[in-house]
């Protein structure tokens, strides 16, 4: 279940082909690469959990030129790409720069795969972007919630809030290893599986139940596994009885079945 929160005005949506040019190892289960190129000056950034839909073709597939959604689309009957949706990171206009944090699982997931053997130099193609999510001006309080792959969103939505906002964040990773760092003076708790599979522990769901969240003046912003992401929605609805609209779960992954 993926339900969609307020956002912005949908931006065009336009295909990118463009090279990898920085791969960084920021924890040991988590990878950032980067994409440059002059054409991204005209990626229509919005921030926070703003995504994009990246293509996998495979190697021999040979692709038209000039390669634009409308002649991708053209060919679907002979090669159509895998997709995988991934969060922007962070968008730099001034550099033509976009990072994407790819969590890598081995072999296992087609995207993470990707993310282990690409070299600078190498094409990324993807399709977005997203409308962006909007926080509310009016609440005080921000839960912001979810696993390893809710950060990159998280991370890009703290820098949104409206000043004077208290952003109160619990994200579930492996171990400690994958802690990784968030804006200065964010309130976060990392919950660390130890061992435990994702996708299969309550960890989320008890950090959130501990915390103390005023609902009249709380938006709650929760992503990642999607038994995790519903009962972290219904215990801020049925038991916190949150207004529906403060509450913005969204599911980015299933246990059990094959993801990123």
């Amino acid at each position: 279940m993926s339900v969609q929160s307020p956002r912005t005005t949908r931006p065009p949506v336009a295909l990118w082909r463009v090279p990898v040019t920085r791969i960084e190892r920021i924890t040991p289960r988590l990878a950032r690469i980067t994409v440059a190129g002059a054409e991204l000056a005209g990626f229509p950034g919005a921030g926070t959990d703003q995504n994009v839909m990246l293509y996998f073709y495979p190697d021999d597939v040979v692709l038209p030129e000039p390669l634009t959604l409308e002649s991708a689309r053209a060919i679907w009957s002979r090669a159509r790409p895998r997709t995988r949706t991934y969060t922007v990171r962070r968008h730099d206009p001034a550099t033509g720069e976009i990072d994407f944090d790819f969590v890598l699982h081995g072999e296992h997931g087609l995207a993470s795969a990707w993310a282990q053997r690409v070299r600078p130099g190498d094409p990324l193609i993807f399709v977005g972007p997203s409308p962006a999510y909007r926080p509310d001006p009016e609440a005080e309080v921000f839960l912001l919630a979810g696993d390893e792959t809710a950060v990159p969103a998280i991370a890009a939505i703290l820098p949104a809030l409206p000043a004077g906002a208290r952003a109160r964040v619990l994200l579930e990773v492996a171990d400690a290893a994958e802690e990784q760092p968030l804006p200065a003076g964010t309130e976060v708790t990392w919950l660390h599986r130890d061992g435990r599979p994702a996708g299969r522990t309550d960890l989320l769901e008890r950090a959130v139940r501990a915390v103390d969240l005023p609902a009249g003046a709380t938006e709650a912003w929760v992503a990642g596994e999607r038994s995790a992401v519903l009962a972290v929605r219904r215990h801020l609805l049925d038991e916190r009885r949150f207004p529906r609209h403060r509450v913005r779960p969204t599911t980015y992954w299933r246990h059990g079945q094959s993801g990123n």
